[in-house]
C-alpha cells in the first residue's frame, strides 16, 4: 500500500513540474530550465529515491523491527518490575501492620510488667518501712531502758552520798561505837 502511494507521487510529480514549466514558457518568459532538463532531473531524483529505498529498505525495516521488539521488551520488563515493586510494597505494608500489632502487644506487656514491678516495689517499701519503724521502736525502748538504768544508778549514788552526808552529820561518836559493837556481835555470832 505504501509502495503504491510512493509510486503514484513519483509519477504525478514530474507531470506537475512539466505543466508548470510549459505554462511559464507559454507566457514568453525565458526559463533557465527547459522541459527536458527538468525531466532529466526528476528522473534522476526518482532513480535516487528508488535506489535508496531498494538498498535501505531491509536495514531500515530490520532496525525498526528490532527497535520495536526492544521497546516491547522494555515495556514488559517495566511492567514486571512494577508488579514486583507492588508486591514488595504490599509485603512491607503487611509487615508494618504486623509490627504495629506487635508494638501494641509489647506496650501492653510492658505496662503489665511495670505495674507488677510497681506493686513489688511498693510492697518492699511498705515492709522496709514497717521494719524501720519496728527497729526505731526497739531502739527507743532500749534507750529508755538505758536511761532508766542510768537514772536509777545516779539516784542510788545520790541517795548513798546523801545518806553518807546525813550520817556524817548526825552520827556521833557514841553512835559509832554502838554500830561497831552491833556489827561485831553479828559477825561474831555468825561463826
Amino acid at each position: 500500500m505504501k509502495a503504491r502511494v510512493i509510486l503514484s507521487i513519483l509519477l504525478v510529480l514530474p507531470m506537475i513540474l512539466l505543466a508548470g514549466t510549459a505554462f511559464a514558457a507559454s507566457e514568453g518568459g525565458t526559463s533557465p530550465w527547459n522541459s527536458w532538463m527538468l525531466m532529466w532531473r526528476v528522473v534522476n531524483t526518482v532513480a535516487l529515491v528508488a535506489l535508496l529505498a531498494y538498498f535501505l529498505k531491509k536495514p531500515l525495516v530490520s532496525f525498526f523491527s528490532e527497535r520495536r521488539m526492544q521497546i516491547e521488551k522494555d515495556i514488559a520488563d517495566a511492567r514486571e518490575q512494577r508488579d514486583r515493586a507492588e508486591r514488595i510494597i504490599a509485603e512491607y505494608k503487611e509487615k508494618i501492620s504486623g509490627m504495629e500489632r506487635e508494638l501494641e502487644k509489647m506496650r501492653a506487656d510492658l505496662e503489665k510488667a511495670a505495674e507488677a514491678e510497681s506493686q513489688k516495689v511498693t510492697g518492699n517499701a511498705e515492709r522496709m518501712a514497717t521494719a524501720m519503724v519496728e527497729a526505731a521502736r526497739l531502739a527507743a525502748e532500749q534507750e529508755v531502758r538505758k536511761a532508766k538504768v542510768i537514772l536509777k544508778n545516779e539516784a542510788v549514788d545520790m541517795a548513798v552520798k546523801l545518806a553518807e552526808t546525813l550520817i556524817r552529820e548526825k552520827i556521833t561518836d557514841s553512835d559509832r561505837k554502838k554500830i561497831m559493837e552491833d556489827y561485831l556481835d553479828k559477825v561474831g555470832g555468825m561463826k
